[in-house]
């Protein structure tokens, strides 16, 4: 509801019009009365109205002195309607100059008048939203500048004025992290925040919060916040902490920077929480770190891991061993756990794994992007995790991967198996064997004749003497060339090698196969 504001030396009229119109419906309350424009101007400054519904003649300041010392103020002004038994024109001229919003003769039709504070009221609805908006993005702006050094001090203190933060000692800047990929639930967290200090200090305070990157909020907190808090910046923020995270399923991580005696000194607390967020597998176990526990620490380590945990990892995947993989992981992330790995070195860690596995994938004619991880480890860097969530995120993209290359080396395995096959089909009339085959191919023969047996169950080549035999068979029915013609046509060198291993296959000479066939047609 906007708030309305009576004004009329007719006590009488005042509760009438009261009573007369649906305030509710109409979009207002009523917030004041006042029987002259003096009294109003004292009750406008006290109530802070949207709107005033005043008449013009009256004792002591009449309605148009009380408007044009309305609107000579800084800041928002209401709105006013004038109701009038008098239609003096020069009154009304005198309202249109001041942007009067109605001028309404008495007696009031009750219809007209809340039709105008309705459509009055959307009015106001929309130009507040405006304006609120407008301030917002001025301080995002703003903020923004600051935190980046592109505010001069007289602007700061400027600044600080109009928005009623001159009054603090102090000034802090948080950065809080939602941790989570982008599958998580999505989450209000600039409207939680503000309805949080809102409800801890004031419902007219002002709250100063600004996005940062995905998941990543900034927030300046004035030392006026921290008055429930004795002073204490740390306990203002676990209280926050435990309201924002009672309904929500993500972890928050916060980084408190130090306070600052100005605001144009706000930069530096930004920059130590900023540095500060470098410490969140450091302090795995710390929701809030503030930056003056860690001014002294100075074990943080930038450099990414040993060479050998890639060796090692790369091996077993390509090896398909799942729980040495698991093994090594887990021994991977105690390494960026014991070592006190930056955060950023962590990422760049991981990230080097991934390429790693990706280039194999690529290398062996998969498709990387029908990984399902695929996407969210490389764009791991714009994801906040705890390091519990980047070990479970790496495991499965690992795992996953894994399973990618077991089945390329397979689908591989066969394709090399089904060209070698193919080969033999083809060429079986030539003076080939598993030894010329394979250096054909670049392939050890060992290799190869392990995989031809693997992929369809017989040795290679018992594989050559069955096709062989076959064409032969085919021949032997077909044709009336001689058995050592037909040894040849099939590859054999050596009639009675050919006829030994006819015998071995088919459990007869070639001769008696020709022979049984012939008795068959004369029948």
């Amino acid at each position: 509801m906007h708030k309305v504001i009576l004004v009329d030396d007719e006590n009488f009229f005042r509760k009438g019009l009261r009573s007369l119109i649906d305030w509710e419906a109409s979009g207002f309350r009523v917030a004041g009365e006042a029987a002259n424009g003096e009294d109003a101007l004292a009750l406008i400054d006290e109530v802070d109205p949207e709107l005033v519904i005043t008449d013009i003649r009256m004792p002591v300041l009449d309605g148009i002195e009380l408007i044009k010392h309305v609107m000579q103020k800084e800041g928002n002004h209401p709105k006013f309607i004038i109701i009038s038994g008098h239609s003096d024109f020069k009154y009304a001229q005198q309202a249109v100059r001041y942007g009067v919003h109605d001028f309404i003769l008495k007696p009031i039709d009750q219809e007209e008048i809340e039709e105008t504070l309705q459509l009055l009221s959307h009015t106001i609805s929309e130009q507040k939203l405006v304006r609120e908006r407008n301030i917002e993005i001025k301080k995002a702006v703003f903020l923004e500048n600051l935190i980046y050094g592109k505010v001069n001090e007289e602007d700061a203190y400027a600044f600080s004025r109009e928005l009623s933060l001159s009054s603090a000692a102090e000034y802090y800047y948080l950065i809080l992290e939602v941790n989570g990929h982008p599958q998580s639930p999505e989450i209000q967290v600039k409207e939680k925040i503000t309805s949080i200090i809102h409800d801890i200090c004031d419902p007219q305070v002002g709250v100063f919060i600004q996005e940062l990157e995905q998941g990543s909020y900034g927030l300046l907190i004035p030392s006026t916040y921290l008055c429930r808090f004795q002073m204490q910046i740390s306990h203002f923020v676990k209280w926050i902490y435990g309201l924002l995270t009672s309904n929500m399923p993500q972890e928050v991580t916060f980084y408190i920077g130090p306070a600052v005696p100005k605001l144009y000194f706000l930069r530096e607390s930004f920059e130590a929480a900023k540095n500060a967020r470098e410490y969140k597998y450091v302090y795995e176990d710390k929701n809030i770190i503030l930056s003056k526990e860690i001014e002294n620490n100075k074990s943080i380590t930038y450099t990414e891991l040993e060479d050998s945990y890639y060796h090692l990892l790369m091996e077993q995947i390509e090896e398909n061993t799942t729980m040495a993989i698991m093994e090594t992981i887990d021994k991977i992330f105690l390494q960026f756990a014991s070592k006190k790995m930056a955060q950023v070195a962590v990422k760049a860690s991981i990230n080097r794994f991934v390429h790693a596995i990706l280039k194999i994938i690529k290398n062996m004619e998969g498709e990387v992007s029908n990984l399902k991880n695929f996407r969210i480890m490389l764009q791991l860097q714009n994801y906040n995790l705890t390091l519990q969530q980047l070990r479970k995120q790496f495991l499965e993209f690992v795992l996953e991967s894994k399973e990618m290359i077991t089945i390329l080396r397979k689908q591989s395995a066969d394709g090399e198996a089904h060209k070698i096959k193919q080969f033999v089909d083809s060429h079986y009339r030539e003076n080939i064997s598993l030894k010329s085959i394979a250096a054909k191919f670049f392939m050890n023969p060992v290799y190869l004749g392990q995989l031809f047996k693997k992929t369809y169950g017989i040795y290679f080549k018992d594989y050559l003497l069955q096709v062989r035999i076959n064409e032969a068979k085919k021949l032997l029915r077909q044709s009336e060339l001689k058995i050592y013609e037909i040894a040849e046509r099939v590859g054999f060198n050596n009639t009675d090698y050919f006829v030994t291993i006819f015998g071995k296959f088919e459990k007869i000479t070639p001769s008696e196969y020709r022979n049984k066939l012939l008795e068959k047609r004369k029948v």
